[in-house]
């Protein structure tokens, strides 16, 4: 490049105060025009750093110069260079230079010249210091010059302060002060200050030597000090302060009081029994001069005096016991100790019934005592604190009896808020009757109220700011009591919090009742101690699993909940929300299942159900009670029961040859009447036996087991016992579950082939069978065969058609008749009737007699008005029933 032999910058090393105009010049050497063959003065251009400046800023001086003119401002930035294009488009820098900027120095002010003590003469040198205004961005010096009538003195800095060194400090003459400040932009000097070096003088801190207390004087201090300098050399004046160890403010005493040359003071208006901080400092006596320092701070108590001011005393009033005696504490606060007046020993506590004058009075050292007192009567309580010099005012109050508590508050209300980090309280009040106030506050707890505090305010206060550490999350009760020379009124109470937080805990679920689209829930109450706040409502979350979860908001007083429209059998999750104006806290979860079937659903299928499964066996029990006997017919055949067999009442007109004795009658007296003869018209045997077999089996009624009974007549003489048998409802219990015995006739002839004989042989048989069915049912008699009257006429096969409409042997029930009365049998044949049939024993052996014996009851009509009966069996013997069985007559 061209190099810096081509040119110049002038000025070469400029300094520049900003924010003003700088011009500087480009000059161009012979050589490099003519090396060139060219004139640059149309090609320079200038540059600060990478900024161009713009060319309505040059000035062409000639073809070898031009210049530039600049407000120079601390945002152009060095360097500052000449520049030339070459062949119009060849940039080469010819010359730089960097510029100095900043200001010059203002005039200095506020000069200040001191002389300092040295121990207990004056100091060899004299300090100055200045005020040197705004900054100059560039190197100042500062020169501090003194001068005398005959000497002078200088010192040089960069500083704003200085030091004059002086062998000899010369006193009681004017010296003058100047400080002079110059930098490459300028000089400025400040005014001059004339003054006695006397008049510059900082004296060093009194000292304190003793404090004078006597005890008679407690509210008095006397203090003592030196001179910080000899009296020849300077006079002062002084300032004191003091302060109570326990506070930071400081009393200080006008300087009128200490304006004289003086080493003590007293100081007055202490508090007895108070340690108390005292510092002097002093100046020249003529208000020339400098204060010296305070003083280092001493220290010294006062003496003891009798408290000065009452107790703050009240009352906590508990209820009644057993005895009638209320509880009531008495609280006092301890004296501050500015009232306390020295160290309290004792507290004397009085107690005067205001009824009957009855007083007693003791001393205690804490600031509470605990009463026993009557709820009918006034009390009045007086306390007073003892220290060494005295005892404090009475303090009163009166317990009024517990009738009064119906007396209205004259508080109307009271609004407790928080504002500004303190707890305030206004209140509404009828005052005419009100001596001062007493607002006390209390710490609410499961436990009950714990009294924290509380404090006097005069009657015309409706307000005021509670003194005490109060903290969030707790839950404050605060009464405003009024109080009546020295009787406390009825009190009015408000709840509040200093800070509202959220709960500690969330309610917790302890009763639910289920239903199938509903349920019920009761959470437990949050206890004050972890509510932290008001509860403000309460909020139900529940979800069922795959559903939204949904809410419902209750109210703060509310502790249950019904939750509606929820699926049944479904199991759901709940959790209940305590809020608070600062927040809510969320409880345990909560799980339950609804009912599949809704209370009642089941009862409504199954009670009408029930009922017409009852009303369908009514009407079928009442049918079958219709239609018993077709039923009984067709379920439950009658089968008739031996026991009862109205045979059993049938004797014959002449007693057993060998049984019965000529004295004692086979039948007694009216056992028989009227029995009817029935002729039975002749037949073949086999024929009869074969129909009465086909007509048995065609109804049905009989079986062979009926027919095994064999029974062809019965005698008196078998067991006389009651028949059952004409009762619609038989006992087949009876009838099955003993022996029976059988009476069995035996005939001898077929009818009209002989004569019966004058008694007729029985046989007896055991048999569990039950009676037959004409037997149960004497009433409806059946006939078997052919049945023939006396005229040869023929009975029909079905006599009482109205009843059973069965066929079989008929049987009419005798009628009573007198013991003369003959029995007149025409005819009874039982034909067709084998041995096997009928089921009849030999009456020898046992054995079953043949088909070819005769078995016909024949009785001959002649024989009327007598009867005679024979039995034409080769054997006549008779059974008698035995334990063992039967033995042979």
């Amino acid at each position: 490049g061209l190099g810096h032999s081509c040119g110049i910058i002038t000025p070469n090393s400029p300094t520049v105060e900003l924010n003003t105009e700088f011009t500087a010049t480009c000059i161009l050497f012979d050589h490099c025009k003519l090396q060139f063959k060219t004139s640059f003065a149309k090609d320079i251009y200038w540059k600060f750093k990478q900024y161009r400046v713009p060319r309505e800023q040059y000035k062409r001086i000639n073809d070898s110069a031009v210049s530039v003119t600049v407000n120079y401002t601390s945002e152009l930035e060095n360097p500052l260079t000449c520049n030339v294009l070459l062949y119009s488009q060849l940039e080469q820098n010819i010359y730089g230079v960097f510029i100095k900027s900043g200001f010059s120095p203002e005039k200095p002010s506020n000069l200040t010249c001191i002389l300092y003590q040295d121990k207990m003469e004056l100091s060899d040198s004299i300090s100055c210091s200045w005020t040197s205004g705004r900054l100059t961005l560039m190197p100042t010096n500062y020169t501090l010059k003194a001068q005398t009538s005959f000497q002078a003195f200088q010192n040089q800095t960069n500083s704003n302060s200085c030091e004059l060194k002086m062998v000899t400090v010369p006193i009681f003459t004017n010296m003058k002060f100047w400080v002079e400040a110059k930098n490459e932009l300028g000089t400025a000097v400040s005014d001059v200050v004339v003054s006695d070096p006397l008049h510059l003088v900082k004296p060093s801190p009194p000292v304190i030597k003793k404090f004078i207390a006597e005890n008679d004087f407690p509210n008095y201090l006397m203090i003592q000090w030196e001179h910080p300098l000899p009296s020849y050399i300077m006079l002062f004046k002084y300032n004191i302060r003091y302060r109570p160890e326990d506070t930071d403010v400081w009393t200080e005493i006008p300087e009128n009081d200490t304006s004289s040359y003086i080493q003590t003071f007293s100081l007055q208006d202490l508090f007895p029994d108070t340690k108390y901080g005292v510092s002097v400092r002093c100046m020249n006596s003529e208000g020339k001069g400098y204060w010296s320092d305070w003083s280092k701070e001493a220290f010294q108590i006062t003496p003891e005096a009798k408290p000065s001011k009452k107790l703050d005393i009240w009352r906590v009033i508990g209820p009644a016991d057993t005895s009638g005696k209320r509880i009531i504490e008495a609280v006092w606060k301890a004296l501050p100790h500015f009232s306390a007046n020295g160290v309290i020993k004792v507290y004397n506590v009085q107690v005067e019934s205001l009824k009957t004058k009855d007083f007693f009075s003791y001393n205690v050292t804490n600031t509470t005592e605990r009463l026993h007192l009557s709820e009918k009567e006034p009390y009045r309580i007086t306390i007073v604190a003892y220290n060494s010099k005295g005892k404090s005012p009475d303090a009163r109050i009166v317990i009024p009896e517990s009738n009064n508590n119906t007396e209205s508050s004259p508080v109307e209300s009271i609004v407790p808020y928080s504002l500004d980090g303190q707890m305030h309280v206004k209140w509404k009040a009828n005052t005419a009757r009100v001596t001062y106030f007493v607002v006390d506050w209390c710490v609410v707890s499961e436990k009950g109220c714990s009294l924290v505090s509380w404090q006097y305010e005069n009657k015309s206060s409706l307000q005021t700011i509670l003194k005490g550490d109060f903290k969030p999350g707790i839950r404050y009760r605060i009464s405003v009591c009024p109080v009546y020379k020295e009787i406390s009124k009825p009190c009015f109470s408000e709840e509040q919090y200093f800070q509202e937080n959220c709960p500690k805990v969330g309610p917790s679920i302890i009763k639910s009742k289920r239903e199938k689209n509903s349920v019920e829930l009761e959470w437990e109450l949050i206890s004050v101690d972890k509510l932290n706040g008001f509860i403000k409502n309460y909020t139900v979350f529940y979800k069922a699993a795959e559903e939204n979860e949904k809410s419902i908001t209750v109210g703060p007083h509310d502790r249950k909940v019904t939750l509606n429209s929820l699926s049944s059998n479904t199991m759901y999750i709940i959790h209940v929300m305590a809020s608070t104006y600062a927040g809510g806290t969320n409880g345990s979860q909560f799980t339950f299942t609804t009912l599949k079937y809704a209370p009642g659903e089941i009862e409504a299928i199954v009670v009408p159900v029930c009922l017409c499964f009852i009303f369908i066996v009514v009407i079928g029990m009442l049918f079958c009670f219709n239609k018993r006997e077709m039923i009984k017919k067709h379920v439950w055949p009658q089968v008739p029961d031996p026991w009862n067999s109205t045979i059993a009442n049938w004797l014959p007109n002449s007693p057993s040859e060998s049984n019965v004795s000529p004295k004692e009658p086979v039948c007694p007296e009216g056992s028989i009447t009227n029995f009817s003869v029935i002729e039975i018209g002749l037949c073949d045997s086999k024929s009869f036996t074969d129909e009465y077999n086909k007509d048995s089996l065609k109804k049905g009624k009989y079986t062979s087991d009926e027919h095994s009974s064999g029974i062809g007549g019965s005698s008196c003489m078998s067991s006389p016992r009651q028949s059952v048998s004409d009762s619609d409802e038989g006992d087949s219990a009876q009838t099955t579950s003993s022996t029976v015995q059988y009476s069995t006739v035996v005939p001898s002839n077929y009818r009209g082939q002989g004569h019966l004989p004058s008694s007729t042989v029985f046989s007896r048989s055991e048999s569990t069978q039950p009676l037959l069915d004409s037997e149960e049912r004497p009433e409806e008699q059946h006939s078997y065969g052919n049945i023939n009257t006396e005229n040869g006429e023929h009975l029909p096969q079905s006599i009482d058609q109205d009843t059973r409409k069965q066929k079989g042997s008929y049987f009419k029930r005798p009628k009573p008749i007198n013991e003369d009365s003959l029995l007149k049998l025409h005819q009874i044949e039982i034909a067709g009737q084998s041995s096997d049939s009928f089921k009849f024993c030999s009456t020898e052996d046992g054995g079953l007699p043949s088909s070819n014996d005769s078995d016909i009851l024949h009785v001959d009509s002649s024989t009327s008005p007598g009867m005679h009966m024979d039995l034409e069996s080769s054997e006549k013997m008779s059974y008698m029933p035995q334990l063992s069985g039967y033995r042979p007559q």
